[in-house]
């Protein structure tokens, strides 16, 4: 796949493609149907399947305070949209000349200019140019104008509910692992660099790895889950990961921490993501430190059974 940073590094306007166009944030089953369907028009009518989406969500830049959490980064999302096949992913820079584009001028210029889109598909809820006006009515009306097929998705349901990527943080916060990864048909991923903390852990006898996310992403609710770990070297450990306020040690303040099992090596400073498997519990807080051992002990084990069915 090749990734285009910016529309002003497409240097050749592309002759003709079919275009998936959204924000894709978390990449969950429903984006992942849109995708799936321009990679089929496009083979269909042999040309190149684009994803166009944006370098922020679109609430970022009209309303920060209003930002929802992201679900991926940009490299994991660059890295799912991907592995499903496309030929070229486009990120576009969304700014106030973006923003302020009517949706004649976003069409023609962009979809049609600079995309060369034939076709186009989107989710029937999608919106873009300048008030949101480009939407799957605006975009019936003028299609045999401009020269693409249309192709609006209705929302992918799963256990009888849509998918969307609201759904999936509010799950996640909820500490539902299971139907967060239903909806998004794949693990979800937490990444940061492992920083350094207490060390408490490691007086305890359960040496944990503090991460410190790189982007702001959803952090699912405070308890203990069992979790894979994968490295920046392509290795994959298993770990017992604790989010909250730790509040059996006095000031220890709010983290996310993991116990990695059978690991034994120094990672501060290196890049990691965490994969949530399953909430184990919510968080306690212990009498003695020692009590909370003998529960770290009873997670590390409930977690070891669960990794490995």
């Amino acid at each position: 796949m090749k990734a285009y940073e910016g529309l002003e590094t497409i240097a050749v306007p592309f002759r003709n493609s079919t275009v998936a166009i959204g924000t894709f944030d978390g990449v969950h089953c429903g984006h992942r149907e849109i995708i799936i369907t321009a990679i089929a028009d496009a083979r269909r009518h042999n040309r190149p399947a684009l994803v166009f989406t944006f370098d922020r969500h679109p609430t970022a830049y009209f309303a920060p305070e209003r930002t929802p959490g992201l679900l991926t980064t940009p490299e994991q999302r660059n890295r799912l949209i991907s592995d499903l096949g496309v030929d070229a992913l486009v990120v576009a820079r969304f700014d106030f000349t973006l923003a302020a584009l009517t949706p004649d001028v976003f069409l023609r210029d962009i979809l049609k200019g600079l995309l060369g889109a034939d076709a186009i598909v989107e989710g029937m809820n999608f919106c873009f140019g300048k008030d949101r006006a480009g939407d799957v009515a605006y975009l019936t009306r003028v299609q045999s104008t401009f020269g693409f097929a249309l192709h609006a998705l209705p929302p992918v349901l799963v256990d009888g509910a849509p998918a969307s990527s609201t759904r999936v943080r509010e799950r996640l916060l909820a500490g539902d692992i299971a139907e967060a990864e239903a909806v998004l048909g794949h693990p979800y991923l937490l990444a940061g660099t492992v920083v350094g903390g207490q060390r408490l852990g490691r007086t305890l006898g359960y040496p944990t790895a503090n991460l410190q996310p790189t982007f702001a992403q959803v952090v699912p609710a405070d308890g203990i889950y069992a979790v894979r770990v994968l490295l920046d070297d392509g290795r994959i450990f298993g770990g017992a990961c604790s989010i909250g306020n730790r509040p059996t040690v006095e000031g220890a303040g709010r983290s996310i921490e993991t116990y990695l099992l059978d690991f034994d090596e120094d990672i501060y400073g290196r890049g990691i993501e965490v994969q949530f498997v399953q909430r184990l519990r919510g968080e306690e807080k212990f009498d003695s430190l020692d009590a909370l051992v003998v529960q770290m002990a009873l997670d590390v084990a409930q977690t070891r059974r669960i990794l490995a069915r």
